[in-house]
């Protein structure tokens, strides 16, 4: 079975689900200097800096459906694939904050498809940006889709998302 998405919903189980994967990095200056994104252990004290893209285009297999906390940025579910893209590293200045990009490439991995949410006045709220996962705007439909992939995943079916080249995205 395959998802689709079109930059704008999630087409999934004869369903179209509301979903965007809005990012802010530096191409489009949403992004502060001093909200420096890091890769989770990749090396370094800290991982290494780098700045976040949209999911990354193409066909990728959705690998496991995991229950989050009420407390995480990721609830009710994060549902994870195989996408994978190359980034650029970052260099960062002496106060710790983005200077410029480096000629090192990481490979970016991690990109799932989630309710976002961001601590915002000391409580978590929906967000409408994401670090390049898809983002489903309501935790009842991140629930639902949940739901029905652990139902195919159950029944030994592979699923995949495909994920049009980001100038298609409409």
């Amino acid at each position: 079975m395959i998802l689709r998405f079109s930059g704008r919903a999630l087409y999934a189980f004869g369903r179209e689900i509301p979903a965007t994967c809005v990012v802010r990095n530096e191409m489009n200056g949403w992004r502060k200097p001093n909200q420096v994104v890091r890769t989770l252990g990749q090396t370094l004290p800290n991982g290494i800096p780098y700045q976040p893209r949209q999911f990354p285009p193409g066909e990728w297999e959705i690998t496991r459906v995991v229950d989050m906390g009420d407390d995480t940025e990721y609830w009710p579910v994060f549902i994870d694939t195989s996408a994978v893209q190359i980034l650029r590293e970052w260099k960062l200045d002496a106060e710790g904050d983005y200077e410029a990009p480096a000629m090192k490439w990481l490979a970016g991995k991690g990109y799932g498809i989630h309710h976002p949410r961001i601590f915002k006045g000391g409580e978590l709220v929906y967000s409408k940006t994401t670090l390049g996962c898809i983002g489903i705007e309501s935790p009842g439909d991140a629930q639902w889709l949940a739901d029905e992939i652990r139902e195919s995943m159950g029944m030994r079916q592979r699923l995949y998302i495909t994920v049009p080249p980001w100038r298609d995205w409409k």
